[in-house]
């Protein structure tokens, strides 16, 4: 009587079998370290252990910054892939401390994308197709200090694209098509100890930008169309050591 009672019971409550194996799954991911929810895409090499902390994409045939990498990462090298934008890929990776972006196909890099990066120290954006800098393109990066956007084809550079790096030590921007800068553009970095502008179209000395790098070391402005320097084009640099203007 008590078996086909049990039979009658299971019979009557076929969900049950299917269930289980749903429940035991859910538990699974619920007590999995935070380590393995880390995964790494086929074509990257992930380093740091278990935590995934280092990851590197490099010529990986990329169009799109992955979105899978650990949260955790602190590095990403994704140089020589074939990414045209940053929009919605950058929030997952709030601690991220260097970012390697050189040698893609980037066009803009829109305003606002890095406004979850305020732990990154380095980001290399050079050999890419920026044309122009945008309203706010780097808030957000309050700690960052080294910049690379050499070898672009930036010809415009909003007043405020660089108004959040306020701790920028190294600024390149080498091999780029700006012929001059608004007021202002340089408004915040006190800090900045070196600017490259080496190999652009500036037909003058930014002076009234230059006035607020009150930390600025080294200058090159070698290789640009400036064919007259006023006497007070540099009174603001005080700490000014190296000066290039070779090749105008």
């Amino acid at each position: 009587m008590s078996d086909h009672k049990h039979a009658t019971t299971t019979r009557s409550r076929p969900w049950l079998s299917g269930a289980i194996p749903v429940l035991l799954l859910l538990l699974s991911l619920v007590i999995l370290p935070p380590e393995s929810s880390a995964f790494c895409p086929s074509k990257c090499q992930c380093l740091g252990g278990e935590a995934n902390s280092r990851a590197l994409c490099v010529d990986a045939a990329l169009e799109d910054m992955p979105i899978q990498l650990n949260p955790e990462t602190k590095y990403i090298n994704l140089t020589v892939n074939r990414i045209r934008d940053l929009a919605f890929s950058l929030p997952f990776y709030a601690k991220l401390e260097i970012l390697d972006l050189s040698q893609n196909i980037i066009e803009t890099l829109g305003s606002k994308n890095f406004e979850y990066q305020s732990e990154l120290r380095t980001l290399n954006l050079s050999r890419n197709l920026v044309s122009s800098l945008h309203k706010h393109a780097f808030k957000g990066l309050t700690n960052l200090l080294l910049l690379d956007l050499s070898f672009n084809r930036i010809e415009t550079v909003h007043p405020t694209a660089l108004s959040d790096l306020a701790s920028l030590v190294e600024l390149d921007l080498t091999n780029n098509n700006i012929v001059s800068l608004e007021d202002n553009s340089f408004r915040g970095m006190s800090t900045l100890e070196v600017l490259v502008f080496r190999n652009n179209r500036l037909l003058d000395v930014p002076a009234s930008n230059l006035w607020h790098l009150h930390a600025l070391k080294s200058l090159d402005m070698s290789l640009n169309l400036v064919e007259f320097v006023r006497n007070d084009s540099f009174e603001g640099l005080k700490e000014l050591l190296a000066l290039s203007l070779q090749g105008n």
